[in-house]
């Protein structure tokens, strides 16, 4: 076994201080509400299990959290779009909260499972089947009241590592979304992955209403050897297609089971958070 040249941290110690995330249990007893913690930029997932049909997507996000945001940003009746819909979670949270939603996903078989949990689409809950970006580009200037929306992080779902291995491959699950050649994961390099983002970006604008707002989930990712502040990237495409950032919010996943990335000599973290990044549609 290689030396641990670094420091004087056993292998659990380790692990620990690879959190992405250190949170202070201490002061965190000092919040009184949720909005407490979101005014620090902080905001702690509260992920319910995933039910059976979700669980067989490789990347969702919490009904909580996007239940947070479409209450913050939006009112009874409006219109919610999100063109990357995987498995449906935010169509559910709309049909919940009265909510009109338009949806889009490129996979049938995630498509599939979107309708099984939301039922069959109506005229408030629209559940379509194809290339986002073509369906944007068909929509009409100003008629969307707020995006949320989490579109893959380039190609860090080809990656079979420790995470992948004991959570999803060993039980047979999906480690990726597909090989359709629309998908946008499968895109060669980082610089032409977000070119193509900012395109999705540029309709983002055009048919967002004014003075509304885009959430972006997202998280930093590494690919090799490199580092990617993915969050950042993204925040900076937004800001040149005309959107104003903001602000960033901090969503801590603390929940996330932990990896022996790097032990023992060097430092790579086990990434345990994600980034919301906010702009709004100003001009």
């Amino acid at each position: 076994m290689t030396k641990n040249s670094l420091n004087e941290l056993d292998g659990k110690e380790w692990v620990k201080t690879t959190k992405s995330v250190w949170i202070d249990s201490e002061n965190c007893k000092h919040f009184q509400s949720v909005e407490q913690m979101i005014e620090t930029g902080i905001l702690i997932s509260s992920a319910p299990p995933r039910e059976k049909l979700k669980k067989l997507h490789p990347a969702t996000f919490s009904e909580n959290d996007i239940k947070k945001l479409v209450n913050f940003f939006t009112k009874p009746g409006e219109t919610v779009l999100d063109p990357f819909l995987g498995t449906g979670t935010t169509a559910v949270v709309c049909s919940e909260l009265n909510r009109k939603c338009i949806g889009i996903e490129l996979y049938e078989k995630w498509y599939e499972i979107a309708k099984q949990r939301v039922g069959m689409s109506t005229d408030d809950i629209k559940i379509n089947l194809g290339d986002a970006l073509t369906y944007l580009q068909k929509m009409e200037n100003d008629s969307i009241d707020f995006i949320v929306t989490s579109p893959p992080y380039w190609n860090v779902l080809s990656k079979i590592d420790h995470k992948a291995k004991r959570e999803r491959q060993q039980f047979g699950l999906s480690t990726d979304y597909g090989q359709n050649p629309k998908d946008i994961s499968l895109i060669g390099t980082y610089e032409e992955f977000l070119d193509m983002l900012y395109r999705y970006f540029v309709e983002f604008y055009r048919i967002l209403r004014k003075s509304k707002y885009v959430t972006i989930i997202v998280s930093d990712f590494r690919h090799k050897q490199k580092y990617y502040m993915f969050h950042a990237d993204v925040a900076q495409k937004l800001e040149y297609t005309g959107f104003t950032l903001q602000g960033l919010v901090t969503l801590v996943q603390d929940n996330k089971k932990l990896y022996p990335y790097g032990f023992p000599t060097t430092f790579v973290p086990n990434i345990c958070n994600q980034f919301i990044v906010i702009v709004r549609k100003v001009g």
